[in-house]
């Protein structure tokens, strides 16, 4: 029951299409990629952000 009601919050982890494995390596591969190119730590929360929000389900509101 708990599990449904998390998987329904879209902040949560666990909304994710790509399971909260999926995210974290999404998010690595993110923080990597900025590390590699030698962006400024504003980037890289760009970066993060975009990657977080990427797995998010579509809403219509």
């Amino acid at each position: 029951m708990e599990y449904d009601l998390r998987r329904c919050n879209l902040a949560s982890p666990l909304a994710d299409v790509r399971v909260p494995a999926g995210r974290t390596r999404a998010i690595a591969a993110a923080i990597r990629t900025g590390l590699a190119r030698g962006d400024d730590p504003d980037n890289i929360e760009e970066l993060i952000r975009c990657a977080g929000a990427a797995g998010l389900p579509l809403t219509l509101w």
